[in-house]
């Protein structure tokens, strides 16, 4: 009884699907990193989107399956805004259902080479602000 329990157990944990998310970190605008994620789920991967909020930056969308009699395959993406020495960064993280890892980190490098066929090479981080002189009279 023990054994059978055991193995259950064991096949339940194996089972489970893995909600890992992959991140990466881009240096356009959100609103436009926002633009490209919704076209390209919608357009280039030819999924639906099932909720979307362009103000809480976050995309939730279903994918049909490659196999009939298989449910949708479902994903989210999630956009934050980080501080980067003044340049604009953006850290998004995909989340897709069921997938692998690799598909995510996957997903995201389709979606760089996007931004970067549509807008370009992300503008340089502005140099750092450097202190204040000090006056020669030693600020008296």
């Amino acid at each position: 009884m023990i054994r059978r329990l055991l193995g259950v157990a064991v096949l339940l944990a194996v089972a489970t699907p893995s909600w890992a998310s992959e991140k990466a970190e881009f240096g356009w605008e959100l609103r436009q990193v926002f633009s490209a994620s919704l076209r390209f789920v919608r357009i280039e991967r030819g999924c639906k989107i099932t909720d979307r909020d362009e103000a809480a930056a976050f995309l939730v969308f279903e994918c049909p399956p490659d196999e009939k009699g298989q449910p949708p395959r479902r994903g989210s993406i999630e956009l934050y805004r980080v501080d980067s020495r003044g340049a604009p960064m953006v850290r998004v993280q995909v989340t897709l259902g069921d997938e692998p890892s690799y598909m995510e980190r996957r997903f995201l490098d389709l979606l760089e080479r996007k931004l970067r066929a549509e807008l370009g090479t992300p503008p340089p981080p502005k140099p750092a602000p450097r202190p204040p002189a000090e006056s020669p009279d030693g600020g008296a």
